[in-house]
């Protein structure tokens, strides 16, 4: 049995990523919200993958639309209380409202080793003409986001497995053991 392997967030690092994810995507008009959620996933998920440990160490819980940072609504209030972000709301023309941050600083890339620097550009260019039910539905084919409930951590250590590559028996054996 794997066991679920948990890091610790740096919060500081977080908030680089997310204000450089965002710079990155600023004339990006399927870019919210919901799509920087699953670039940060995705990163941390690449990271974990290529170095044994994500950029953030953020864990990311299972919501409805997607891997979801356990603790993005605090970090969000707290960008926006420092003055880092202003959040925009507007339709998005699908189903629900979208928000995204527009910067208000350049991301302190200090923060960032240049290796999780590519990493992150890496996200914005794999998923750049996706829009937020595109890469939520890109997301839902994930052994991590369908081998757990609304509200679970998804194990790092299912980063990058497709659905596809599993048969139904796998995904139910490796929710007895998450």
């Amino acid at each position: 049995m794997d066991q679920q392997k948990y890091f610790e967030q740096d919060r500081g690092k977080l908030i680089e990523a997310a204000l450089y994810l965002s710079e990155l995507s600023i004339d990006d008009p399927d870019f919210g919200i919901a799509k920087l959620a699953k670039l940060l996933y995705y990163a941390d998920c690449d990271a974990y993958i290529q170095r044994g440990e994500p950029i953030t160490g953020t864990t990311y819980l299972h919501f409805p639309h997607g891997p979801y940072p356990a603790n993005w609504y605090e970090v969000r209030e707290q960008m926006e209380l420092q003055g880092d972000v202003e959040v925009v709301y507007g339709s998005s023309g699908e189903a629900y409202q979208r928000y995204r941050l527009l910067p208000l600083r350049a991301a302190d890339l200090e923060r960032l080793k240049p290796t999780e620097r590519e990493i992150l550009e890496a996200q914005v260019s794999r998923f750049a003409g996706f829009n937020a039910a595109g890469i939520e539905q890109y997301s839902h084919q994930e052994i991590g986001w369908l081998s757990t409930e609304d509200g679970q951590p998804i194990p790092y250590s299912l980063a990058g497995v497709s659905s596809a590559q599993l048969s139904t028996r796998d995904i139910q054996n490796s929710r007895a053991f998450s």
